[in-house]
């Protein structure tokens, strides 16, 4: 079965080439540009989140938070990517699983998004 990730970013150039680097890894990705059509639940429960720490209107942090409080997506892991490194430990505090610094490196977000979905049933 193929994992669904749900990557929210709101820069359309990371947005298509974290799209196409997954993809072409086999996982089907659902790309979005705002972490409110999370909230709003526009989008079905995803195997992995993808969340940039900095998204209009709900930010990462506050989306991470959302996620862990509710029962559907609390153990659903959260891949952080963002430009500021200084905020990996605030992100792991939140729950965030990993953290992924902009720019990143292709085969450890791959390695990473492999990791953290190959356990699953």
């Amino acid at each position: 079965m193929v994992k669904k990730i749900l990557l929210a970013e709101d820069d359309a150039d990371i947005r298509f080439i974290v799209n196409l680097i997954l993809e072409d890894a086999g996982y089907h990705v659902e790309p979005i540009s705002t972490g409110q059509d999370i909230v709003e639940g526009k989008h079905g429960t995803p195997d992995l989140f993808i969340l940039d720490k900095a998204l209009p209107v709900i930010d990462g942090f506050a989306l991470c938070k959302y996620l862990k409080l509710k029962e559907e997506t609390k153990n659903i892991p959260i891949i952080m990517i963002s430009a500021y490194h200084e905020l990996k430990e605030k992100a792991h505090r939140l729950g965030v699983d990993e953290f992924v610094e902009k720019p990143f490196d292709v085969k450890r977000l791959v390695s990473l998004v492999n990791k953290h979905t190959s356990s699953m049933i």
